[in-house]
């Protein structure tokens, strides 16, 4: 064989390694792992049912991005509820202040899409907010709002005391019959599933986590009801009364233990 065609057959198989790499990187499919805090957060307040949690996330054999983070909860009664993020936060780094208090610095999210890396691990604290409370509530909220234009644009709130009666007004009396109507969290036991999308192939095998509620703690979360009310009341007196300051509610929450099955 003349010596171009031997040079050609060494220089070809130099390239079979970085070849085989690339196939390799093309082919191979990440493969998500999730773990989690096993106490959750379950509330209930001015946006309807809560549910945060605080995970984290490991992708096998290369990156991967996530533009979507659900959780669904099936109650024993067969009611099932899906819940999207809205938003997630990351914890940075710690730093201790003059008088020996740690703070932690985090990075905020919004809801549009998170890298994972294969080199290391994300932890995150996500808020979901159950979806049909999102849609149900869209057209009773408008409605609410117009009002309250209209009547800030005629003048017809003032005082403090018309500003709290426009709660008795029939769409303000609508939306706050919504938050009663929507309360969706009942004693029993819960299976939670988590579900990620991307806009590329990945594995991920999917587990179910299970946590109880008991009646003391939905009688506890039906308070934020009223917490709600006023909650929207002092928003109101926001956009009327100059520098007015709102005194944020003591929403309450519940902790329960997440048991993978």
């Amino acid at each position: 064989m003349e010596q171009m065609g031997w040079v050609a057959i060494v220089g070809a198989a130099a390239w079979v390694p970085q070849i085989i790499t690339w196939v390799y990187r093309v082919l191979t499919k990440p493969k998500l792992s999730l773990y989690l805090d096993k106490t959750p957060q379950v509330g209930y307040n001015s946006l309807g049912p809560i549910f945060n949690v605080s995970f984290a996330l490991l992708s096998g054999r290369k990156d991967i991005v996530l533009n979507k983070f659900s959780v669904t909860l099936e109650h024993e009664c067969g009611a099932s509820y899906v819940f999207d993020w809205v938003g997630l936060s990351e914890d940075l780094s710690e730093i201790q202040n003059p008088i020996g208090m740690t703070m932690k610095i985090k990075k905020i999210y919004l809801p549009l899409v998170v890298k994972v890396l294969h080199t290391g691990v994300a932890q995150v604290f996500v808020r979901f907010q159950h979806t049909q409370f999102k849609t149900n509530s869209k057209k009773p909220y408008a409605n609410a709002i117009d009002k309250f234009s209209l009547l800030k644009s005629s003048g017809k709130l003032d005082t403090e005391e018309k500003i709290e009666a426009i709660i008795s007004e029939p769409e303000f009396d609508t939306v706050i019959k919504l938050y009663s109507s929507e309360f969706i969290w009942a004693a029993g036991k819960y299976t939670v599933t988590f579900g990620f999308s991307s806009p590329n192939k990945f594995k991920y095998k999917k587990s179910k986590y299970t946590f109880n509620l008991h009646q003391s703690d939905i009688d506890a979360l039906r308070v934020n009801i009223d917490n709600i009310r006023n909650y929207l009341i002092q928003t109101a007196k926001i956009e009327i009364i100059p520098d007015y300051k709102r005194t944020e509610p003591s929403w309450i929450w519940r902790n329960p233990e997440l048991i993978e099955e």
